[in-house]
């Protein structure tokens, strides 16, 4: 981007850009043999297939899908055989239509796997009821099932909320190949480890003004996840949220369509959400009528988000930004931080980028076109938190940016690094508003 000639050109050091950008960043831009390798790969295995094979009828499962029958009990006690085996064992859900009205609860070593999530459907017929649960249990699994709610909302700001699966504390778990509608909430991970969720659909949750209820995927203070090949359509609230401190985990390869919120939403207040990679995601635009948008944002990193990669990602159509930073203008601590920002596509949003009280991010390589502002640098509030600083914006070209390809939107952006950007056809190149921006490199 060209200067400005009313600003003093000022020059970073090689040492001191590699102190603003982090390790990880320093490692791509530099030494370039960082890749963005797929790590799915890495998932959870599979349980192991020895123990016996029990199907739920044998235990008197009907799967007539009248309400007046429950079949809970008979699914339970298959489950309860399997867990009950030295190796435990595989619960077969045969093609049916299973209505419960008590939670399921899973065993170590056991699958539950169906014929298909068309084909063999559990569906709940009670309110706010975890339909299958576990807790502290290891290498289980859910598998081609079909899970849908019981139709009712209950509005509460608590987790007494229906959920399709909740795993709590889990270990080497896996839900695989299954598909969630109109349930309150698809899949609640809560301090799980090497626990996987993959190969998913989400279909029009149902969602109400409660901070709980129309999530598809949730995902609290766990390690080394994989959310992983999911597809989200018509959701309200984000397809997938993270919190809680969650960290070493993989989120790739999910697409959504046609969803009022974020595809992701990475928020963590008081511990750090850290060493997340985020890449190969799609937001897309396609099918929708003219004037719909897609989502609002389509990756979103919120208060203490920290040396997280956000890479190679797709998002068109987002009614506010492809990709959102923001940290608390009240809590200086709070901020997304040493996160990476490359190699994504972001187009016809009004914002491509955005960094509100953001510190040392490195934006480089992405390719945003048709929007008001291609890569925005801003802050918000008015306390001591509301300061964007030490970020580095490198390497990107921008077009059709109507307002700005680059901004910087006032004096609390300090000390950034501006440099090696590229472009045509944006109302201006750089319109830089900030305080002691860098504009040249090494």
């Amino acid at each position: 981007m060209p200067s400005d000639s009313s600003s003093k050109q000022q020059t970073w050091s090689r040492r001191k850009l590699l102190a603003a950008i982090g390790t990880g960043a320093a490692g791509l831009m530099l030494g370039g043999s960082a890749s963005f390798e797929r790590t799915a790969s890495a998932a959870a295995p599979l349980p192991s297939a020895a123990g016996p094979r029990l199907n739920v009828k044998d235990y008197g499962a009907k799967g007539g899908g009248l309400v007046f029958e429950n079949d809970a009990p008979a699914i339970q006690a298959a489950i309860n055989a399997a867990g009950s085996s030295r190796f435990g064992g595989t619960v077969y859900v045969p093609p049916g239509r299973y209505i419960i009205d008590a939670p399921l609860f899973l065993y170590s070593n056991v699958r539950l796997i169906g014929d298909g999530p068309v084909s063999s459907v559990i569906k709940s017929n009670r309110s706010s009821m975890v339909m299958v649960q576990g807790a502290k249990l290891k290498h289980s699994s859910v598998e081609r099932l079909g899970f849908e709610g019981s139709g009712s909302l209950t509005g509460r700001n608590d987790l007494q909320t229906e959920k399709a699966i909740a795993l709590t504390e889990c270990e080497q778990a896996i839900v695989r190949d299954c598909a969630f509608q109109a349930v309150a909430n698809g899949v609640w991970l809560t301090g799980c480890r090497e626990t996987t969720v993959v190969g998913c659909s989400f279909i029009r949750l149902y969602s109400s003004e409660s901070l709980y209820e129309g999530y598809g995927i949730v995902a609290e203070a766990g390690e080394k996840l994989g959310l992983v090949d999911n597809r989200f359509q018509q959701l309200d609230k984000p397809c997938i949220y993270v919190s809680g401190g969650c960290s070493h985990s993989t989120i790739a390869g999910n697409t959504a369509e046609a969803c009022k919120e974020s595809l992701i939403t990475v928020t963590s207040p008081l511990k750090a959400c850290s060493h997340l990679r985020i890449e190969g995601n799609t937001v897309t635009s396609t099918g929708l009528a003219a004037g719909e948008k897609s989502c609002r944002h389509g990756i979103v990193l919120r208060h203490y988000c920290t040396d997280n990669v956000i890479a190679d990602n797709r998002i068109a159509g987002a009614s506010a930004a492809g990709i959102w930073l923001e940290g608390d203008g009240a809590a200086e601590a709070e901020r997304p931080k040493s996160n990476l920002i490359a190699g994504n596509r972001i187009v016809d949003s009004p914002k491509g980028i955005a960094l509100l009280n953001s510190d040392a991010n490195t934006v480089s390589g992405n390719d945003v076109r048709r929007t008001k502002v291609g890569i925005e640098l801003d802050t918000s509030g008015e306390k001591g938190g509301s300061v964007c600083r030490d970020n580095v914006i490198t390497g990107n070209t921008v077009f059709r940016c109507t307002e700005a390809g680059i901004r910087l939107a006032t004096q609390r952006c300090e000390a950034n690094a501006v440099f090696g950007n590229g472009g045509s056809a944006n109302g201006e190149a750089l319109a830089d508003a900030g305080k002691g921006t860098i504009r040249s490199g090494f």
